[in-house]
């Protein structure tokens, strides 16, 4: 009950966050990697069509578009929590996609800020980005994971998941076994009048009755 109303405090006054899947994820990644080259494309007309420099040019263009957003990732009990500030985007335009080990976050907004000390103007000089992939030090359970955001804050709460508990497993004698063990006498020979596995068997023809 404790759990829950410390829950419940901890996202007060907050809005939940629907976690996107891994390919769902993808498709937004791919969103924002295709803008980041448009960028550079028109930094690389900006400067003449000159070749070379095609490394630096996609630097530059993610320094201008996406935001230095810093994630802390704490560990207490049986959860994670991760935490950004995130001001500027708003709820629809934050996806987060979880996995056991990794949690990716991405946005995308138009933003009204004023960019004029930027080296170029450009068609994206109003889009803000971000794009975050953090590897979790354990293992989390994804179906009691929750992401909120209240306008400044994004803060994902990722419980550990379960160890998987061991089972015991039990041997049986074999079928096989059983057998030879009722075949054999009490003086140690079996059925075929074998005193043990590695003797040879030696049959024998009872003589003649005749002279």
């Amino acid at each position: 009950m404790a759990h829950h109303s410390s829950l419940a405090s901890s996202t007060k006054n907050s809005t939940d966050l629907n976690l996107v899947s891994i390919h769902e994820f993808a498709e937004h990644t791919q969103d924002v990697s295709n803008i980041i080259a448009r960028r550079a494309f028109e930094i690389f007309e900006d400067r003449g069509h000159v070749h070379g420099s095609d490394r630096e040019d996609w630097f530059l263009a993610e320094s201008e578009l996406l935001m230095p957003v810093k994630f802390h990732v704490s560990e207490s009990g049986e959860q994670l929590t991760a935490r950004a500030e995130a001001s500027g985007f708003k709820r629809e335009e934050i996806k987060v996609s979880l996995e056991p080990r990794r949690l990716s976050v991405r946005a995308k907004a138009e933003s009204h800020g004023n960019h004029q000390s930027r080296k170029y103007a450009h068609s994206f000089e109003h889009t803000q980005l971000m794009f975050r992939v953090i590897d979790l030090p354990c293992q989390v359970d994804l179906s009691k994971a929750k992401a909120t955001f209240n306008g400044d804050t994004l803060e994902v709460l990722m419980p550990k998941a379960t160890p998987a508990k061991s089972v015991r497993v039990e041997t049986t004698p074999s079928l096989s076994a059983e057998n030879e063990s009722a075949t054999r006498s009490d003086d140690g020979t079996d059925a075929a009048g074998s005193t043990g596995a590695n003797e040879p068997i030696v049959h024998t023809r009872a003589a003649s009755s005749r002279g």
